[in-house]
């Protein structure tokens, strides 16, 4: 399978890439990275509690302490394809490990082409072999799921699935096709090679009669017969096929609409569905557990729509209802009245989605702009100054429902219920701590929590934390009431929807281990003396008792002068003369905080700063690791 086959088949599936501390195949990661749920994971820096269909494993040198963390992730995981690379891939502990555990293959830590090459080929290979098998278990999975069938070779009955022996009451083969046969008619049609259709009607064991449509399919060459049995009041109960259309079938009936409403001067309304956190489900659920989910809730949106409205999918996380000659205040009521049993439908499902609802009135006869603002929509990036042109209505998940903290609470009794994993985010000097947690016990006002240690140090010093889960439309912050880093347990209080998401960070921050005094130039000849507060591979963080005002830095260039720890530089350290750009002014009553953007920066300034970044995370992994080993 060639590499664009496998990222086209692999769409759906999720794709990790696996390391201890550095990452070296560079040119895996390049090829890989075009995947839409592709990402890496460093194993030395927390615990791996993803759940991901593919494995690029970088394990270097195989040890036990490797293979052991490797054993939790492949018995609890279970994932479809998992290449190992290692530099002695002749380890017989290493070979004994793959084998067990099917393990695709295992390959040299080789950082060049031939390493794609070997695993992406054009002749049929380990790859193919397991993604086939994993399509064929899957598609057999679904099959099973709609209707009764059973397999003959000879008349003689060698599989029935589960729906089959339920109607037959019995999961021995021998009784269902000693009953098949009592239907001479049946039995005739089992002994000729021809394909029929026709009404059975079967008792079962309890001497209850149902009639069903039996469809024989005859193969001729293995001389089998495949036999499909359908509820005739299934098929009686089948209303006309109630239509979704999509996104090019929908442009092109806006298009006409728009057209007519040019003339009729008949408004269109849309009402927009946003499953707003799609992505974290796909990462979190099995696509069979999804696919179930959301059938329910189309057959919701049926039933809730208004006649001769459409109902759209315009991408997999947005489904528009649209409709003519409504005002927009009805339209609005509506939006209210969707999310109101949308919710509630979904309330008790193991699957949460956080559905955004909004209306579109649309009196634009535009295509084309009109498409911008569904799309805009679509990507939640719809601006304020849009919506003064617009007539737009939107809400929030559960805004019309319930007030902030009975939203809180009952998103979190939902975790528990559905034992859904929170993820705990700290920042221990600028480091990032997230691990998953579970929800232990829920009190009037508080929640207790298990977490691990390095989570739970973290807490201990911030004195807060944030809460992430698939099924939170936002980012929850809580107050740390009490940790109990020996027993692996957290009490949290006062919990508070954030504004924005606590994952804007792009980039890891850290605070420098000693104080790292720095010089701003700024204004050609000004400047002013500081001292870092943190620093990432492309912003830092400064205070400087210095007071200024925004138009005087804001969006100005300045150069800076500091040091860092480095073995190469003369006595242990590099000279750092760089520029930067001011993109944040704060002026506090103590001093001003700065913080600047970094450009590109020149070699070796780059190299300088990539390997600070590298060996400060180390050293604090192993300070918080060395902090916590007193309570394992």
């Amino acid at each position: 399978m060639v590499l664009e086959q496998f990222l086209f088949e692999t769409r759906y599936l999720s794709i990790e890439h696996l390391y201890f501390g550095e990452k070296r195949l560079s040119v895996l990661e390049s090829a890989l990275i075009p995947h839409a749920k592709f990402s890496s994971y460093d194993l030395d820096l927390l615990s791996y509690r993803d759940r991901n269909d593919i494995l690029f494993i970088e394990l270097g040198e195989s040890s036990k302490e490797k293979l052991k963390r490797l054993l939790g992730i492949f018995t609890q995981y279970k994932p479809v394809v998992a290449y190992l690379f290692a530099q002695d891939v002749e380890n017989r502990l290493l070979l004994k490990f793959a084998l067990h555990f099917g393990v695709t293959d295992v390959l040299p830590l080789n950082n060049e082409a031939t390493l794609l090459a070997s695993i992406f080929t054009k002749n049929p290979n380990k790859l193919d072999d397991k993604l086939y098998m994993y399509q064929k278990i899957e598609l057999e999975k679904k099959i099973e799921r709609f209707f009764p069938f059973l397999v003959f070779q000879n008349a003689q009955l060698t599989y029935a699935n589960a729906q089959a022996k339920r109607i037959y009451e019995t999961n021995d083969l021998l009784e269902i096709e000693a009953k098949v046969h009592e239907d001479v008619e049946l039995s005739e049609v089992l002994l000729s090679h021809e394909d029929v259709q026709g009404n059975i009607v079967i008792e079962t064991a309890s001497n209850k009669e149902a009639e069903y449509t039996c469809i024989v399919k005859a193969f001729d060459q293995s001389d089998e017969k495949i036999i499909t049995l359908i509820p005739v009041d299934q098929l009686q109960d089948v209303k006309p096929a109630q239509t979704v259309l999509n996104r090019f079938d929908f442009i092109d009936r806006l298009k006409d609409r728009l057209a007519q409403q040019s003339v009729t001067k008949m408004p269109v309304s849309l009402v927009f569905i946003n499953i707003s956190n799609l992505d974290k489900l796909s990462r979190t659920f099995k696509s069979t557990t999804l696919y179930d989910a959301f059938k329910n809730l189309m057959l919701k949106l049926f039933q809730l729509k208004e006649e001769n409205q459409e109902l759209i999918q315009w991408s997999p996380n947005l489904y528009i209802l649209m409709g003519e000659d409504r005002t927009f205040e009805h339209t609005c009521e509506q939006t209210k009245h969707l999310q109101q049993e949308l919710i509630y439908a979904t309330a008790s499902e193991k699957i949460t989605p956080i559905i955004l609802s909004s209306a579109f009135h649309v009196e634009s006869d535009d295509l084309n702009v009109v498409i911008d603002y569904i799309e805009k929509i679509n990507t939640q990036t719809l601006l304020p100054q849009d919506i003064e042109k617009i007539k737009y209505f939107e809400l929030e998940y559960l805004e019309n429902v319930i007030e902030e903290q009975e939203q809180i609470r009952y998103l979190m009794h939902n975790c528990v219920n559905n034992k859904i994993p929170i993820k705990l985010l700290n920042i221990y000097k600028g480091l990032c701590i997230n691990t998953h947690a579970y929800i232990l016990k829920i009190t009037e006002d508080s929640y207790q929590m298990s977490c691990e240690n390095l989570q739970g140090y973290a807490m201990q010093i911030e004195k807060e934390t944030v809460l992430q889960a698939p099924n939170f439309p936002k980012d929850i912050k809580a107050e740390v009431s009490l940790v109990d880093i020996k027993r692996s347990f957290v009490v949290i209080r006062n919990l508070k929807f954030m504004p924005s998401s606590a994952n804007n960070r792009q980039h890891t921050r850290v605070q420098t281990s000693i104080r790292t005094p720095v010089l701003i130039k700024y204004a050609h000849r000004s400047s002013a003396q500081g001292d870092i507060i943190d620093i990432s591979v492309n912003s830092i963080a400064m205070k400087v008792s210095k007071s200024f005002r925004e138009e005087e830095m804001l969006n100005q260039k300045v150069r800076l002068n500091f040091s860092l720890p480095n073995e190469e530089g003369d006595n242990g350290y590099v000279i750092m003369e760089i520029e930067a750009k001011v993109t944040y002014i704060l002026q506090k009553d103590e001093f001003t905080k700065i913080v600047v953007m970094l450009d590109k920066l020149p070699k070796p300034y780059d190299d300088y700063l990539l390997r600070y970044m590298y060996n400060r995370q180390k050293e604090l992994i192993f300070e918080i690791k060395k902090a916590t080993k007193a309570y394992n």
